[in-house]
């Protein structure tokens, strides 16, 4: 075998290696989003409660989103949150 032809299979190795690699890694990162809305936490795991604690509430928190119901949604805890609500997952907005 030739050097050149050594240098080129060896290249065309690393080349398909690298676009595998890459192929799976696009492939993971595009079913991120659905695992990370299936693994909301229940409320209990975060102490919800349905009132205010120390003025902070869930219409403050980072992590909340309102709805059009008047209630909204939590990134983290699962199901409906009230805007007043709290849990220990508090993050003010910045």
């Amino acid at each position: 075998m030739d050097v050149q032809d050594e240098f080129t299979t060896r290249r065309h190795g690393l080349v398909r290696g690298t676009r595998l690699l890459l192929g799976v890694a696009m492939a993971s990162a595009v079913g991120w989003p659905d695992r990370a809305n299936a693994a909301k936490a229940d409320k209990r795991d975060f102490t919800y409660q349905e009132r205010p604690k120390d003025g902070k509430t869930c219409a403050t928190c980072r992590l909340f989103s309102a709805t059009p119901s008047g209630k909204g949604s939590c990134a983290i805890v699962d199901g409906e949150v009230s805007p007043n609500g709290w849990c220990m997952a508090y993050s003010p907005r910045g």
